[in-house]
């Protein structure tokens, strides 16, 4: 063996012994974060379910005189952790009111968290009902999911809520205008952002639709987030 042959082996090993090494530490790194993903959506799904509302915020925008037009509609909403076995993840029933009336329900979905790697997040899907008046009141009446079936549900391409934690909070984002569709109501594709913040007494809420021109169609746009307290556990 010459020395250039000698050489290139080192190289060649040496080459060898960095990919494996590097291997080796990426893949310790990402059961790290798979660890710590799975804690984190321990806490998220102990925090998550509950009824929330916002009343504290709009009696204090109706004290202080904010002009209406920027102030918060009142929502109130119920999370009731749910068991669907066709629907991958753990699930829960979101059941949304307004306007102080909880039948005056303006959303009704399935969230599916589960952990997702790449993202390194926890990623929510939400299941849309095609008739969701059957399923009203269904955190009161867990018979009602008994007979469902995938088929009975869609999902809304590019509208997953990604969750980081962040010391005592965690934080929710759309990917940017990735969740839109044209929508019969007001003519135009809509784009959907949001971003939200779930702490131990309290979910934010910031949406916001706007047209292909960035024009605002509705949400909450320059008001600040929807701030709902905690005011009963759903267990």
């Amino acid at each position: 063996m010459n020395k250039q042959h000698h050489i290139l082996l080192s190289i060649m090993f040496l080459t060898l012994f960095t990919v494996m090494t590097l291997s080796a530490q990426e893949q310790k790194a990402n059961h790290r974060t798979i660890d710590s993903l799975e804690k984190d959506l321990s806490i998220l799904l102990e925090w998550f379910p509950g009824e929330y509302d916002n009343h504290q915020q709009v009696y204090k925008e109706a004290i202080h005189k904010i002009p209406t037009a920027k102030r918060h509609r009142q929502t109130h909403h119920i999370f009731s952790r749910v068991r669907l076995d066709f629907i991958p993840g753990e699930t829960i029933y979101a059941q949304q009111s307004q306007h102080y009336n909880l039948d005056d329900i303006y959303r009704q979905r399935i969230y599916a968290f589960e952990i997702d790697s790449l993202e390194k997040a926890i990623r929510l899907r939400i299941y849309t009902p095609k008739d969701p008046r059957k399923l009203k009141n269904g955190h009161l009446k867990p018979e009602l999911f008994a007979n469902l079936n995938a088929e009975y549900f869609f999902l809304k391409p590019g509208c997953d809520v990604f969750w980081k934690r962040e010391g005592s909070i965690f934080k929710g984002y759309l990917k940017q205008n990735a969740c839109n569709y044209y929508s019969d109501r007001f003519g135009k594709q809509v784009y959907l952002n949001e971003t939200l913040i779930l702490r131990k007494d309290a979910l934010l809420l910031e949406d916001s639709a706007t047209d292909s021109n960035g024009k605002p169609v509705f949400g909450v746009h320059q008001k600040g987030p929807t701030i709902n307290y905690k005011e009963n556990s759903c267990d």
